[in-house]
């Protein structure tokens, strides 16, 4: 440190590597990134010959210089080296963490900023805490695996620095953990989780990522429509304008719609007045026929939060990655920004934590209760098929009994447009039929799923609810009606058509289930899943082994490469090379 502290007192008549470091580090203070990079450059050359902590501050300024630029592989290589230089340099390890996390290496941001939290200078920074919680609720997010390890680790994180310092981010994030860790949340966790919503608010008011997912419980889970519209309004009003603002809207505007519905009772006559003969409420009707929209998926925009951690310097803002977490098949769900670097002196606490929830469901995906969900991945997922040991020594193992003698192609019913209606019967048969579904009741849950589509053939959530409950139950005749009507009303859902499509090759329509897998690919490139499961088809039951080496490289750049799944798809394509 007293060397780092020397080349400041000789900047102004000291040797020209010194006053290059000094020159630099003003160009960073003033926000000018790409003109400090040269400076810093000819800095770092400049010193080699001087003490390696004092070379390690120079290759850390050129990393953030890089960094704020956006220039992230040269800015990676700067800072590694500083830390090459001095392993006690905890800035870079903070650096390269926050770097790790724009880049979405959430592993690689969990290492270098759980060093950066441990190290004896920053164990009390809370800054550092929330970015590490931040880094393994990416993760929980993101993959199937180890999920409830990584949420307990980011709670534990946002926790700790809860206690160091209470702020309106943390309480949010926590919220999203308590809801997000369960499939279905149960009645504790959502007013749990509304709680923290709530306190981020009034820590600071008209915060956004809380007021979004404070609309979202509102409508999801408390059946507030009123509030849930009043909240999105003032999450709208927001400055700056949220990036997802006219997203919003359009659920906002759809929930608005459906505020609006009315029931019209429809007169009959009576013979008598004695004996009057109970009236049928006619269809519903709609002062504009509700179209299915597109939830929002992209997180909220936050506002400058930082907390600056001991001797950090303020980082610079490039321009917001946006960050999505894929569907398979959890729900939709977005998260924020990662932030920008910082350096050894002044320095702010980064922004934009993961910090909303997964849409709202107006009329879209429905969450599936955990039974169901459990047998969906299991059973219908590629992924479980590679066990690591092939049954086969020319193809890739596949589940399932052998398939049945039927026709070899599906016939597909007639193309209908789907006519609205009474949307609060259908939610109300929906609810009831999951909750029979819940006590393994299938018969009653399937009749009031097939009554739900009944009442409103445009809603997704029976139709793909009775499709999934079907297909668990071994009744694919069901399971196909029931997943095609979901598809009339979102074609491009990626769980209906995949489900489908594993019918339709359990039911023998091998051809048929290929045509959909294709058509799966061509709006979701890199569904893993469909990318196997249309190799298996290809392979095992079209006797097309060149279409589906093609599938199986594709799967091999979307999987881990040290998984047994990649080993076994590795050996398939090694023992099929024509």
């Amino acid at each position: 440190m007293l060397a780092v502290i020397s080349i400041f007192g000789l900047a102004g008549c000291g040797p020209p590597g010194a006053r290059d470091l000094h020159k630099g580090e003003r160009l960073l203070d003033r926000g000018q990134y790409a003109d400090a990079v040269p400076v810093l450059k000819e800095s770092v050359e400049l010193l080699r010959q001087s003490p390696a902590v004092v070379q390690a501050h120079a290759w850390n300024l050129l990393g953030l210089a890089y960094h704020g630029a956006g220039q992230m592989d040269p800015a990676a290589q700067a800072y590694g080296q500083a830390l090459k230089l001095d392993r006690n340099l905890w800035a870079a390890d903070y650096n390269l963490g926050c770097l790790r996390l724009e880049q979405a290496n959430y592993q690689g941001a969990v290492d270098y900023l759980t060093t950066y939290t441990t190290s004896h200078a920053q164990a009390q920074d809370y800054g550092g805490y929330l970015l590490l919680g931040r880094a393994r609720l990416h993760m929980a997010m993101s993959t199937p695996y180890d999920r409830n390890r990584q949420f307990d680790n980011a709670k534990m994180d946002y926790d700790y620095a809860e206690q160091l310092h209470p702020t309106a981010e943390g309480c949010n994030a926590l919220g999203l953990i308590e809801l997000l860790r369960r499939t279905n949340p149960t009645s504790e966790s959502v007013k749990t989780a509304l709680g923290y919503f709530e306190t981020a608010l009034q820590r600071t008011p008209h915060y956004p990522p809380a007021l979004l997912n404070l609309a979202i419980v509102q409508q999801r889970y408390m059946n507030s429509p009123k509030e849930a519209l009043a909240t999105y309004k003032e999450y709208l009003s927001s400055q700056p304008t949220p990036a997802d603002a006219a997203e919003v809207q359009k659920a906002a505007h759809q929930l608005d719609l459906d505020m609006r519905i009315t029931i019209v009772p429809k007169m009959v006559e009576r013979p008598a007045p004695a004996t009057p003969t109970p009236s049928n409420a006619a269809p519903v009707r709609r002062d504009t026929p509700p179209a299915e929209t597109q939830q929002p998926v992209r997180p909220a925009q936050q506002p400058n939060y930082r907390t600056p951690p001991p001797e950090t310097r303020a980082p610079p803002q490039p321009a917001p990655v946006e960050v999505r977490v894929a569907e398979n098949p959890t729900p939709h769900s977005a998260v924020g920004n990662p932030s920008p670097p910082v350096v050894a002196a002044n320095s702010s606490s980064p922004q934009n934590p993961p910090s909303t929830l997964p849409p709202p469901e107006i009329d879209s995906s429905p969450t599936t209760p955990p039974e169901e969900r459990k047998t969906f991945i299991h059973k219908l997922n590629p992924l479980t098929w590679f066990s690591g040991k092939s049954k086969k020594t020319n193809s890739v193992e596949k589940p399932g009994p052998a398939q049945p003698t039927v026709v070899d192609r599906y016939t597909y019913p007639l193309s209908v447009t789907p006519i609205p209606g009474d949307r609060i019967q259908a939610q109300r048969l929906t609810s009831e039929g999951r909750q029979a579904q819940h006590d393994s009741d299938r018969a009653t849950a399937t009749r009031d799923f097939q009554a739900a589509i009944k009442a409103d053939p445009t809603f997704f959530e029976p139709a793909l609810a009775l499709g999934l409950m079907a297909l668990d139950g071994h009744d694919y005749a069901t399971a196909l009606d029931g997943l095609g009507q979901a598809l009339m009303v979102q074609p491009n859902s990626a769980d209906a058509r995949y489900a489908f499509a594993w019918v339709l090759g359990k039911k023998g329509y091998y051809q048929d289930a290929a045509n959909e897998l294709e058509r799966l690919l061509a709006a979701h490139p890199n569904e893993v899943r469909a990318h196997l499961l249309l190799g298996n088809i290809y392979a095992d039951d079209l006797g097309q082994p060149k279409m589906a080496r093609q599938q199986y490289l594709k799967s091999l750049e979307l999987v881990d490469s040290q998984s047994p799944q990649a080993e076994t798809i590795r050996a398939w394509l090694e023992q099929n090379q024509r």
